[in-house]
C-alpha cells in the first residue's frame, strides 16, 4: 500500500494540488494507512515516532473534509507544546493553500489571550494548541464547538508525561458526539489506552515501526543559527570547509535558485537543482558537478533523490528536513563508496528538539560544530591570501603584467605599492570577505535555554534555562581552525517557516 501514489488516496482534489506543490510524491507507511481511515470517518489510533510523517496523515484527510464556507472551528489539534502546536499550525496552512479562505489558529500559553480571542471571533476552520490554554477559551466561552468534525490528540504519550491527562479528557467531553478522532503515540502506556478505549470506540489501528539506521561513514554535526544569519553562517562554513563538492539541501525550489544565486555572488561555483528544471537541465547540472565545473548544487529533496557524484564530500542542510527519511536520504548523497562524508545541519532554537528524532534515526551522535573566531578567520584569509599570490607570482604572464602595472603606476604618479593595494581591494569589491580587509563579525551564540512546557504555574510556554538540546558533544569540527562554535546572529523576528516532520 505504501507503493500508491497521494493521487490514488482520494484526496480533496485542492489538497492534492497543494501536495504536488510542496514536492511530495508517495505517501510513508503510516500515511498510506491513515489517510484512507480518516477520509471514511473512521477514528484511528496511530502508534508511531515523530519522523514517520504522522502530519501529513492527519492533516490531508481531514483537510478534505473541511468545508470552508463554514467559517467555525471544524478541526481542533492538540499539542504538548506551543513549538509543535506552531509547526502542525504552519504545516496546516501549507496542505491548506489552495482552499478558498481559509484559515488557520494557534493557541498557546505564553501569549496574550486578546489576539487569540480576536482570531477566534473572526473565524478559524483548524484550531491548533496546548491543553491547558484550549480548555482556557473552552471555559471562557470563546472558543466554541458547535461546528466541531474531528478532533486530533498529537503526541498524547508527551502530554501525559507533561502532566496533560486531565486537560486533554475535559476537552475530549466536551467534542459532540459524532466528532471523529484521532490520537497519535510513540508509546501506549495505561492511561492512553484508557482515553482510547473511551473515547476512540471502534478505531482503526495502525502501528508504525521506525527503525534506526547506522551512518558509519558520515560525520554529523549541528550548528545551532538564527535563521537571519544563516547565509552568514553557510559563507564561513564553505569558507573553512575542505570540500571537494558540496550538496546544500533547502526546503522550497524558488530558495534552490535564490540562495544558489547569493553564494555565485560570493564567488562560488554553485547551481541549483529542482524539480522546476527540465530533464536536460538537471542533467546538465549533474554533469557540471560530476567534471568540476560546478562545486555547490542548491537542491531540494525531491531533485536530489538518486543523485550519485563521486566528489560530493559535504553535505549542509540549510534547511531542516521535512522527516527523518528525508534526512537519511540526504546525508547519504556523501559517504559513499567506502568514502567518508561529513553532513552539517544548520538549526534555528526553535527546531532543536528535532536533533534529538534524527540522532535516534541515525543511531549517531551529532557534535558541535565550531565555527573559527574572528581572529582566527582572519589569520587563515591572509594566510589563502598570500599563498594564492605566490602562486602567482610563477604564472607566466607575470613580466607583462608587471611593465603595464608600472606604466599605469608612472602615468599616474602613484607608488607601484598603491597600484598593488588598489588591485587587492578591486578583488575584494568583486568578491566579498575574499580578502582580510575588514575584521570578520563575530557571530553572536544561539542561547541554550530549552523551550518549556506550556503550564499554568509559572511563567507558561516561556524559554527557561535546561540542558542542550539533542546529545551531540562539543568538539572541533576537523574543518574549522581555532574558534568556538554556535554562531548565529540576533534573536529572530518573524518566525521562520516550520521544518519537521510536521511538513511530511
Amino acid at each position: 500500500m505504501s507503493e500508491l501514489s497521494f493521487a490514488e488516496l482520494g484526496l480533496d482534489p485542492a489538497v492534492l494540488e497543494a501536495v504536488t506543490a510542496v514536492g511530495y510524491e508517495t505517501p510513508t507507511p503510516i500515511q498510506a494507512q491513515a489517510i484512507p481511515a480518516l477520509l471514511s470517518g473512521r477514528h484511528l489510533l496511530g502508534v508511531a515516532q515523530t519522523g514517520t510523517g504522522k502530519t501529513a496523515a492527519f492533516a490531508l484527510p481531514l483537510l478534505s473534509r473541511v468545508d470552508p464556507s463554514v467559517n467555525a472551528p471544524q478541526i481542533l489539534v492538540l499539542a504538548p507544546t506551543r513549538e509543535l502546536a506552531i509547526q502542525v499550525a504552519e504545516a496546516f496552512s501549507t496542505y491548506a493553500s489552495k482552499l478558498p479562505n481559509f484559515h488557520v489558529l494557534p493557541i498557546y500559553g505564553g501569549q496574550d489571550f486578546f489576539p487569540q480571542i480576536k482570531g477566534l471571533r473572526r473565524g478559524a476552520h483548524v484550531i491548533v494548541g496546548t491543553p491547558g490554554r484550549m480548555l482556557d477559551h473552552l471555559r471562557k466561552g470563546t472558543l466554541k464547538l458547535d461546528n466541531l468534525k474531528a478532533l486530533v490528540l498529537d503526541e498524547a504519550d508527551e502530554m501525559l508525561r507533561m502532566g496533560f491527562i486531565d486537560d486533554v479528557e475535559a476537552i475530549l467531553s466536551k467534542t459532540p458526539d459524532n466528532c471523529q478522532r484521532a490520537l497519535f503515540s510513540a508509546t501506549m502506556p495505561p492511561q492512553i489506552k484508557k482515553v482510547a478505549q473511551t473515547y476512540l470506540k471502534d478505531a482503526v489501528e495502525v502501528r508504525i515501526e521506525s527503525a534506526s539506521r547506522t551512518v558509519d561513514a558520515i560525520s554529523q554535526y549541528v550548528l545551532p543559527v538564527y535563521a537571519e544569519r544563516k547565509l552568514d553562517a553557510l559563507t564561513r562554513i564553505l569558507e573553512v570547509e575542505p570540500f571537494d563538492a558540496s550538496i546544500i539541501f533547502v526546503r522550497t525550489k524558488a530558495e534552490t535558485i535564490v540562495l544558489a544565486e547569493k553564494l555565485a555572488a560570493r564567488g562560488h561555483a554553485a547551481a541549483p537543482l529542482n524539480g522546476d528544471l527540465n530533464q536536460r537541465q538537471r542533467e546538465q547540472t549533474v554533469e557540471d558537478l560530476k567534471r568540476g565545473k560546478k562545486d555547490i548544487v542548491v537542491a531540494t529533496d525531491v531533485a536530489a533523490r538518486g543523485l550519485d557524484v563521486p566528489r560530493i564530500t559535504h553535505v549542509i542542510n540549510y534547511d531542516v528536513p521535512y522527516d527523518t527519511e528525508a534526512y537519511i536520504h540526504r546525508i547519504g548523497r556523501t559517504g559513499r563508496a567506502g568514502r567518508d562524508g561529513k553532513a552539517i545541519l544548520l538549526v534555528t532554537p526553535r527546531e532543536r528538539s528535532w536533533l534529538r528524532t534524527l540522532e535516534r534515526a541515525t543511531n549517531a551522535t551529532m557534535e558541535a560544530y565550531e565555527l573559527p573566531s574572528p581572529a582566527a578567520l582572519q589569520k587563515m584569509r591572509v594566510d589563502q591570501f598570500e599563498s594564492q599570490l605566490i602562486g602567482f607570482a610563477e604564472d607566466r604572464k607575470l613580466s607583462k603584467a608587471m611593465a603595464m602595472l608600472d606604466d599605469i603606476a608612472e602615468r599616474n604618479e602613484m607608488d607601484i605599492t598603491m597600484v598593488a593595494g588598489a588591485l587587492a581591494c578591486m578583488l575584494e569589491a568583486t568578491q566579498p570577505g575574499s580578502l582580510p580587509l575588514e575584521q570578520p563579525e563575530a557571530l553572536p551564540a544561539v542561547s541554550t535555554t530549552q523551550p518549556n512546557r506550556d503550564r499554568k504555574a509559572g511563567r507558561p510556554g516561556e524559554f527557561r534555562k535546561g540542558p542542550k538540546p539533542g546529545s551531540y558533544n562539543k568538539r572541533p569540527s576537523g574543518g574549522a581552525p581555532g574558534g568556538k562554535g554556535k554562531f548565529a546572529g540576533k534573536p529572530a523576528g518573524k518566525r521562520p517557516p516550520r521544518q519537521s516532520d510536521a511538513m511530511r
